[in-house]
């Protein structure tokens, strides 16, 4: 069967420097190839090139050969390109709403698509008489993809009854009423379903996904997958699925690329490539997410009679605005505490309530009603912590490069907090040296800007200086979801000595239920306001008692690499595939 996308020997320079160096691989008419590596691995430049979205700069090494459906691709020549896009080739990005236009409907922004695309390829083949089509759709006249440049008018109606199908195809529930919806009416997973219908509009034969579920809840990421799942075997077209999640991609992809430093390390049979790894790159990608799957047992945390942290049915809720007209309850009488030395891990999906009750506990909020005790203090009623509770209490959140001044040297935003918490003195250098030494970064990055550091860098900073003033409550917001899942497992696992160091608590938020698992003694699982379930992280995980509870463990991704070698025979080298 001849593939749908053809690339041989592919390399793509930004300002001289080598980004993607001599990828190779194919990807057949109903397969999906999953693209997995780490942040600057190059999956998403190699996106582009194929897409022929390159940013200003880049260029593709002329010994490069990119085919679709067999014949040539010119990612260079936009004019070549542009009636390829949306119509034989579409890409879903990773956040659909950067991706969505905000001040239009979600009927608006398909019929926009629509309009643009207008093509007499499959898109209309249920509701428009298109006339005589070849017998064969892959056929090309003149050596061009001609067959889709075609532009056709449809009338408002036909289009109106396309986008109802749209989103009935991507299975959103009641079609017309979502249709009338702004983006900021839909939760994440609906978004990212609108965007996969806007993709599909014309049924392209290739549909590149990037990342499309790093960003969302565990229980939504299972749905996606589902869904692209369920269409890939509706439509039949090839799926190349961008990742760093291997669970994500043992889940749907039938091949594995991985990708480090522009360069395919390994390539294969998904099952095989998970199971069996040759290369010790993609070892250390299995290992860490096993890890994950196996957290370590630690001896139970033994229970002061005074908690650092004790919350009592607390309330809160945000005030009217225009666009709700009522005020919204974010919490339903929530209550936990927390030891000294403990950890306590707080899980929900995005909207459940944790942020906002992490932010409560830290005074950075007030609520509508009940008791914070931090420290033996009540803080319900203060306007502002004082000092010396700030000092001990620190809060670390989801972006680091959001809580970090970009105009302001490591060791300035360092020295930022010691000097309002009244801890600055003349040590101040040796001991923000010492603190970066604990988080595994040295006194060299002490001049660099937050922009010259990676992401794990920034957080490691952030954590850090979280942990200047020696606090005995660490809150810990999201921390690690938009990390690599081997950086991610790097902070946790940095973390959970650093405590074990220093004895502070922590209260550790977060939506995947695996990491949490990981890293906290108890766990509470919120929904909607409340705490529905609360005990030892090993018996949450391994007994949830309530339905929400199972609805999360059911949605974690499967154990990797359960295959066995058994296939080897089948492995395919990385290079020179079905070039002709």
């Amino acid at each position: 069967m001849r593939p749908i996308l053809d690339i041989a020997d592919l390399g793509i320079a930004i300002a001289g420097r080598r980004v993607v160096r001599d990828l190779s691989f194919s990807i057949a008419p109903g397969e999906t190839m999953a693209l997995i590596g780490e942040s600057g691995s190059g999956k998403s430049m190699t996106a582009a090139a194929i897409m022929g979205l390159l940013p200003p700069g880049a260029r593709i090494a002329e010994r490069s050969r990119l085919r679709f459906d067999g014949l040539p691709l010119r990612p260079e020549d936009d004019a070549a390109m542009r009636p390829l896009r949306g119509r034989a080739m579409s890409m879903v990005f990773q956040d659909p709403m950067s991706c969505l236009n905000p001040f239009m409907t979600v009927a608006g922004q398909i019929d926009e698509a629509l309009q643009r695309l207008g093509t007499g390829n499959r898109a209309f083949s249920s509701e428009v008489d298109t006339g005589s089509r070849e017998e064969n759709p892959s056929k090309q006249r003149d050596g061009e993809f001609s067959r889709f440049g075609e532009t056709r008018k449809y009338s408002s109606g036909q289009r109106r009854a396309r986008i109802l199908e749209l989103l009935a195809l991507v299975e959103l529930p009641d079609p017309a009423a979502i249709a009338r919806r702004y983006p900021h009416e839909l939760s994440g997973g609906q978004q990212q379903r609108v965007m996969l219908a806007m993709a599909l509009a014309a049924e392209p034969r290739l549909l590149i996904a990037d990342e499309p579920t790093s960003a969302l809840d565990a229980t939504v990421q299972a749905e996606i997958l589902r869904l692209l799942k369920n269409l890939q075997r509706r439509l039949g077209n090839a799926l190349l699925f961008i990742t760093h999640d291997l669970a994500a991609a043992a889940e749907l992809a039938h091949r594995i690329v991985v990708m480090q430093a522009g360069r395919a390390v390994e390539y294969g049979p998904a099952a095989i490539v998970l199971a069996d790894p040759r290369e010790d790159y993609t070892r250390k990608l299995v290992s860490t997410r096993r890890m994950l799957a196996a957290p370590p047992q630690t001896p139970p945390v033994a229970r002061a009679s005074e908690p650092v942290l004790r919350i009592e049915e607390l309330v809160h809720d945000y005030p009217a605005r225009r666009i709700l007209g009522r005020p919204f309850r974010s919490l339903h009488g929530v209550s936990l505490a927390i030891a000294p030395g403990e950890t306590l891990g707080i899980v929900g999906e995005s909207g459940s309530g944790k942020s906002t009750l992490a932010r409560l506990a830290i005074g950075l909020a007030r609520p509508g009603g009940g008791e914070i005790t931090l420290f033996g203090t009540s803080i319900a009623r203060m306007a502002r912590l004082d000092r010396a509770l700030r000092r001990r209490c620190q809060i670390i959140f989801q972006n680091p490069y959001g809580a970090l001044n970009p105009r302001l040297s490591v060791e300035a935003a360092m020295r930022e907090p010691l000097e309002l918490l009244g801890l600055s003195n003349r040590d101040d250098r040796r001991r923000i040296e010492a603190a970066l030494v604990d988080v595994g970064l040295g006194g060299d990055h002490l001049a660099r800007y937050p922009h010259q550091l990676s992401g794990g860098q920034r957080q490691r900073v952030c954590i850090a200086r979280a942990l200047l003033s020696e606090p005995e409550l660490l809150i810990c917001d999201e921390i690690v979801s938009a990390l690599d899942a081997t950086v991610q497992m790097q902070v946790i696992a940095m973390l959970k000595a650093l405590q074990a160091k220093r004895g502070f608590a922590m209260m550790f938020v977060g939506h995947d239920i695996e990491i949490v698992r990981w890293v906290s003694d108890r766990i509470a699982v919120m929904h909607r306001g409340r705490i529905v379930e609360q005990g030892p992280a090993t018996a949450i995980v391994t007994a949830p008692q309530d339905p929400y509870t199972q609805t999360l463990m059911a949605a974690m991704p499967g154990s990797i690499g359960s295959a066995t070698a058994a296939g080897r025979g089948e492995w395919r080298t990385p290079f020179k595939e079905h070039v002709g």
